[in-house]
């Protein structure tokens, strides 16, 4: 078993940019990832849940880790990391089988989806995941994949050897994120969603994973905590995030046409074209586009130095 430690840092899970004809756009992909890099993320996600990997079929799904697996090459340090998710294990074992062929550094896994698994089915999930020899990061969306993860559960998934990592989405800090943070004490570190990303630098996050379009307001907050020390402007954290609270939507347990407003957001934040998503979703009603559009220069007014 490999002895991978997954860094610190902010991580972008990428969208999956289509053209009008709902065919993957390599080079929007590429574009994106280079655009990331600018930002300074220290790795990027590929075909994560806003990149749409339940709408590609595999051979799709494995021509992007190609491209992702390609642009990032060019960017010195940056980690590539696979959204291996599938309903059953053997997929996610074909999906690892071609992370490691291209020398992805670790993979982020959802439990088993559709059927409503047990502790037992979602553990065995993630044990033959980790056997692949690929590292993997525990992905906890409970509202997508149907099964919520007591502390006491992740306690047990942290235990097994390749379980290097946990993408958390909850938000509640007292019923939720302190008693998860408590329990795993540093065993495995913890990286939040964008929507709580200062409290989870207060309570001992390594990070986030981050949706695209929150990647420049989280790498600005980011560096704020990390170079600022004693001296950290907490008034100011506390105002940008406030502010991306109420500039982007809420994820996809909340907010209907959520992968459409992902990728509208997405293509505002970037300036690259993300496309629409394939059918039957649908990008958000033009009230959301305008209420972006006024919003979205009070954040960047925020981060700019």
């Amino acid at each position: 078993m490999s002895d991978f430690k997954l860094a610190r840092g902010i991580y972008a899970m990428l969208v999956t940019p289509f053209n009008q004809a709902e065919e993957v756009d390599h080079e929007a992909l590429r574009a994106e990832i280079d655009w990331c890099a600018e930002q300074g993320v220290d790795g990027v996600v590929a075909t994560p849940s806003i990149g749409e990997f339940a709408c590609l079929s595999n051979s799709e799904r494995w021509k992007c880790f190609e491209v992702v697996s390609e642009q990032v090459s060019k960017h010195s340090g940056m980690q590539k990391i696979g959204t291996i998710a599938g309903p059953c294990s053997r997929e996610v074992v074909e999906h690892a089988r071609v992370c490691k062929e291209l020398g992805y550094a670790a993979a982020q896994l959802i439990p088993p989806y559709y059927w409503v698994p047990d502790e037992d089915e979602v553990y065995r999930h993630y044990q033959i995941a980790a056997e692949t020899g690929l590292p993997i990061v525990v992905y906890h969306n409970p509202a997508l994949s149907k099964f919520f993860m007591q502390r006491e559960f992740v306690g047990r998934l942290a235990d097994i050897p390749g379980i290097v990592g946990m993408k958390e989405v909850k938000t509640d800090r007292q019923r939720e994120l302190e008693p998860l943070f408590n329990t795993i004490a540093g065993r495995i570190p913890i990286f939040t969603t964008f929507r709580v990303f200062t409290t989870g630098l207060i309570l001992g996050s390594s990070g986030g994973f981050i949706n695209a379009f929150a990647v420049p307001a989280c790498m600005k907050m980011w560096r704020l905590f990390n170079e600022g020390g004693e001296r950290v402007d907490r008034q100011r954290l506390e105002a940008i995030q406030n502010m991306v609270n109420e500039v982007f939507p809420r994820g996809g347990e909340d907010n209907k046409r959520h992968i459409g407003t992902t990728k509208m957001a997405t293509s505002a934040v970037s300036g690259i074209n993300m496309g629409p998503p394939r059918a039957p979703y649908l990008l958000p009603e033009e009230r959301f586009v305008a209420q972006l559009q006024e919003n979205l220069p009070k954040l960047n007014e925020l981060i700019s130095d």
